[in-house]
């Protein structure tokens, strides 16, 4: 027996919700980073505006130190210590469309429909996953309506991030993340200059979230796979809880680093392959819509009026935000 057209809304408001629900969790298992970011206390809800807004520390206190004890003048002087980035929102969408030939092909009793509704599920959930994956790493002008991802958290001197750049700063190093644009050879001791680095910044800061020290290390297979075969009688691997999770890696310095094929570089015998090596309490993800149950007002559940089409579309918006860009870092030419 056919599905009535009540039973078939039904159904796909069902195929809806699952669309909606189910994106942000399968991302999450697909990308470590974005498995950090779409949980408390890296996922935040920002009621509404034009822009993020995040204060960002772009000076110490200069207004601070030792004096004699006795009459001695202290240093009262202002200096401005914070101030404000400003991130547009994105907005992604994923959409699932039935056609009326899609239901002619499918066999009429609940079951095979269920199962077209399923395999049009799957398919908007991997695509959007794949999307999503990618934006993680843009740099927010190549393609202006993408995430403000890890290339604009560690672009070059001079180029803003947040409507803020850094050399219009009293300290450029302030609003800087760590480049390394001269290291080819991957192994132990040529990461370790910039990741010693970074600890000895992060260690010093941190946020509600932790400490800003470095615990996450991302690269494409290639990386990794150069990394542990210059360490074949020291490799550490992930803990099992990573493992379980689907996440494959290392440990570097007990610093997580996972792999991801999105990430930056064409492999073996190109100077372009990425090494990130990321503070995430210096990371959020800032969102109005897709997450928590907070549903867009455009969700959308119908038929097109003037096609014999039923059509499925769910929203997220929000963007990638960094709070401290000095604690993380990326190598950007690692070959061999």
């Amino acid at each position: 027996m056919a599905l009535s057209a009540d039973q078939l809304n039904e159904a796909m408001s069902v195929a809806t919700e699952a669309v909606r629900s189910e994106i942000p969790d399968q991302f999450g298992k697909a990308n470590a980073l974005f498995a950090k970011l779409s949980k408390k206390p890296n996922l935040e809800y920002i009621s509404g505006g034009s822009k993020i807004k995040q204060p960002v520390e772009i000076a110490e206190n200069g207004s601070q130190g030792f004096y004699d004890g006795g009459f001695g003048v202290l240093d009262t002087s202002a200096n401005q210590q914070l101030s404000f980035a400003e991130f547009d929102f994105k907005y992604f969408y994923h959409n699932v469309s039935f056609t009326l030939s899609d239901f002619t092909k499918t066999d009429n009793t609940a079951n095979a429909v269920k199962s077209l509704i399923v395999a049009k599920i799957e398919g908007a959930k991997n695509a959007a996953t794949r999307s999503l994956s990618s934006a993680m790493y843009a740099d927010g002008t190549t393609d202006v309506n993408s995430l403000t991802g890890l290339k604009a958290i560690t672009a070059a001197s001079g180029t803003a991030y947040g409507g803020i750049t850094n050399t219009d700063l009293d300290d450029s190093s302030t609003w800087l993340s760590e480049i390394d644009s001269a290291t080819n050879t991957i192994n132990y001791a040529n990461l370790n200059g910039m990741v010693r680095t970074l600890i000895g910044k992060g260690q010093r800061f941190g946020n509600e979230i932790g400490s800003f020290s470095p615990d996450m290390m991302i690269s494409n297979s290639f990386v990794q796979g150069a990394f542990l075969a210059s360490q074949q009688s020291n490799q550490r691997f992930i803990d099992s809880d990573n493992l379980e999770a689907g996440f494959a890696g290392c440990k570097y310095n007990n610093i997580d680093w996972y792999i991801d094929e999105f990430c930056d570089g064409s492999g073996s015998g190109t100077a372009d392959n990425h090494l990130y090596v990321l503070s995430t309490p210096s990371l959020k993800f800032c969102y109005k819509y897709g997450f928590e149950g907070k549903n867009a007002p455009m969700d959308l559940n119908t038929r097109i009026p003037n096609q014999a089409v039923q059509t499925n579309q769910s929203f997220l918006v929000g963007n990638l935000v960094c709070t401290s860009r000095r604690v993380n870092g990326v190598f950007t030419v690692l070959q061999s």
